[in-house]
C-alpha cells in the first residue's frame, strides 16, 4: 500500500513538473518577443529542437517508427495544421492580452471538446457536461467581463481560436493515438509543426535570426522546459495514474501562469476575472471525469 502511495505520489509530480514547463511557454513568450524574435522564429525554434531531443529519444527506445501511410499523413497533418496553428495563435494572443487571461482562454477547450463531442454523437450528455458547460460558459462571461472593456478584443480571438483548434486536435488526436505511441506521435507531431513554420516562415522572410543570446536561450527555454521535459514528464505520469486523473491535475496550468505573471509580469486580475477562471477550470474537470461509454480522454494537456 504505502509502495502504492509512493507511485502514485511519484506520478503526481510528475504531472505537476509537466504542468509547470507548458505554463512557463507563455511568460518565455513575453521575454523572446520582447527580445525582438517573430511568432514563426519562436514557434519554429520551439518544435525544431525538440524534433531533435525526441527522434534521438525514439530511435533509441522504440526504433525508427514503421507506421501506415495513413498515420503516417493523419499526424502530418495533425502537426503541420491543426498543432502549428495552435500553438501560433496561443504565442501571438500574449502579444495582445495578459498571459494571465491568454491561459484562461485556452483552458476553454474542455468546454468545446464537449459541445463537439454530443453534436457529433461522439459522447453523451450527462448531468456532469451540462453543468460543466454551463460553469465554464459563465466563467468565461466574468474573465471577458459583459462588455469586454478594457481587453484587446483581437488577442481574445486568437486566444479563443487556439482553444478551439486545440479541441479539435484533441478529437482527431484521441482516434490516431489509439494504433501508435504517445512518443512516436509527438515526434512526428514536432517534426511537421516546424517544417510549416520553416517552409512558410523563410521564403516570406517571417524568421528572424539576428537576436540576442539571451533570446535565443529563452526560445531554447521554450523548447527544453515547455515541449520536451513538459511532454515527457506528462507521458510518464499517465502510465502511473491515467490520463483521466492526469489531465485534472494538468487542469492547474492555467492558474500556474497566472501566478508567474503577477509575479515576474505584475499582472492583475479583477476579483471577477479570478473567480471566473476557476470556474473555468472546474468546468473543464467536470467535463473530464464526466462518466460515459464513449469517453474522450485527453490526448495531452498540451504540446501547447
Amino acid at each position: 500500500m504505502d509502495r502504492q502511495k509512493d507511485s502514485n505520489g511519484f506520478a503526481m509530480l510528475l504531472i505537476l513538473i509537466s504542468t509547470l514547463g507548458f505554463s512557463l511557454f507563455p511568460i518565455l513568450g513575453k521575454y523572446v518577443f520582447a527580445g525582438g524574435a517573430s511568432v514563426a522564429t519562436v514557434v519554429f525554434g520551439r518544435f525544431a529542437i525538440a524534433a531533435l531531443f525526441f527522434w534521438a529519444i525514439t530511435i533509441w527506445r522504440e526504433g525508427f517508427p514503421r507506421l501506415p501511410l495513413k498515420t503516417w499523413l493523419t499526424l502530418w497533418g495533425m502537426g503541420g495544421i491543426c498543432y502549428s496553428m495552435q500553438a501560433g495563435l496561443y504565442i501571438s494572443s500574449i502579444q495582445y492580452i495578459p498571459a494571465s487571461l491568454a491561459a484562461l482562454l485556452l483552458y476553454a477547450h474542455p468546454m468545446i471538446i464537449t459541445v463537439i463531442a454530443v453534436i457529433f454523437r461522439q459522447e453523451e450528455f450527462s448531468k456532469y457536461k451540462v453543468a460543466g458547460l454551463i460553469l465554464s460558459t459563465f466563467g468565461l462571461v466574468l474573465v471577458l467581463g459583459l462588455a469586454i472593456k478594457g481587453i484587446n478584443s483581437f488577442g481574445v480571438m486568437l486566444g479563443l481560436g487556439a482553444a478551439f483548434i486545440y479541441a479539435n486536435y484533441i478529437l482527431i488526436g484521441n482516434r490516431v493515438l489509439k494504433t501508435t505511441s504517445p512518443l512516436v506521435s509527438t515526434t512526428i507531431i514536432s517534426t511537421s509543426a516546424a517544417l510549416t513554420y520553416g517552409l512558410i516562415g523563410w521564403p516570406m522572410g517571417a524568421l528572424t535570426w539576428n537576436l540576442s543570446w539571451g533570446t535565443w536561450a529563452g526560445i531554447a527555454g521554450i523548447a527544453l522546459f515547455s515541449t520536451v521535459i513538459a511532454m515527457l514528464t506528462f507521458f510518464e505520469g499517465i502510465k502511473r495514474i491515467g490520463p483521466t486523473s492526469a489531465s485534472i491535475v494538468s487542469m492547474t496550468e492555467p492558474l500556474m501562469t497566472i501566478v508567474l505573471a503577477v509575479i515576474l509580469f505584475n499582472e492583475n486580475l479583477t476579483l471577477f476575472q479570478a473567480i471566473g477562471g476557476i470556474f473555468v477550470v472546474l468546468g473543464g474537470i467536470l467535463a473530464v471525469i464526466s462518466p460515459s461509454q464513449t469517453k474522450i480522454q485527453p490526448i495531452n494537456s498540451s504540446v501547447v
